[in-house]
């Protein structure tokens, strides 16, 4: 009798969970390309943002990523250069591989001849679900303009302030994680060095009413297990949820954030 009760009372528990926007959105994948971990620094020299769609709620949604939310103009072609019909139609192929795999540029970025005011995140403004168990393709292109996929995982960003939001260029989300020091770190797959942007905060886009944004976040591969959340800022956090990471990765650091 006692087995029954708990029984019944676990398919309760399960039916009163809260379900969120995302539960009913489908992601599809019809490549095939093999996907893997991502090894620390395998993505220096390689491009692509995290962002697989920004707009309204569909029940189907095909993986596919923006390649950059600001595109900067191609490099310059050396003086006297002229392309060869291999050049051309190497061009050609890239181009049909990556619409495969990529969106075309993003065209909502706006720009200003004064710092932007952006809007300071909160969950009144925005809903943000994490599915961690969910294992989708991250797609890059590497510098030999080949395409990978790295094992990764959706989050669900959706708009429900019921007004505008304006919001920065914001290409990937922070993932934090509780160290062995009981604080919340920021973790980079790679020891990179980072370059200013002046810029950057006169660049902005706007995410409106009930649109959501889809951004993917690759797996860390351990044997340590503890708690990790992911942040659109540095005061705008999901909820925690349970994830791996081999504890080296906190030495190999060469920038320590911990949040206050």
């Amino acid at each position: 009798m006692k087995y029954w009760f708990i029984l019944i009372l676990g398919f309760i528990l399960i039916g009163c969970k809260k379900k969120s926007f995302a539960d009913n959105i489908v992601l599809t994948n019809n490549n095939k390309i093999d996907m893997k971990f991502q090894k620390f620094n395998e993505g220096i020299g390689e491009y692509g943002s995290s962002i697989i769609y920004i707009g309204k709620l569909k029940d189907s949604i095909p993986i596919k990523y923006y390649v950059s939310m600001f595109s900067p103009p191609p490099p310059p072609r050396p003086f006297g250069y002229v392309k060869t019909e291999k050049d051309i139609n190497d061009s050609i192929i890239f181009n049909r591989m990556r619409d495969k795999y990529f969106h075309s540029e993003f065209d909502r970025m706006q720009f200003s001849n004064k710092p932007v005011k952006f809007d300071s995140l909160s969950h009144d403004l925005l809903e943000i679900v994490v599915k961690p168990n969910d294992t989708i393709p991250h797609f890059v292109i590497d510098s030999a303009r080949n395409i990978k996929a790295y094992k990764s995982f959706p989050v669900f960003v959706k708009n429900i302030s019921g007004r505008k939001i304006i919001l920065p260029e914001n290409e990937s989300l922070g993932t934090f994680v509780l160290n062995k020091k009981n604080k919340w770190q920021l973790i980079w797959n790679d020891n990179a060095f980072v370059c200013g942007d002046n810029m950057l905060n006169r660049r902005y886009w706007t995410l409106n009413p009930e649109e959501i944004i889809i951004f993917s976040v690759n797996y860390l591969k351990g044997e340590m297990k503890t708690k990790f959340k992911v942040g659109l800022s540095y005061y705008f956090f999901s909820a925690e949820f349970e994830g791996n990471i081999n504890p080296k990765l906190f030495e190999k650091q060469t920038r320590i954030f911990e949040l206050p």
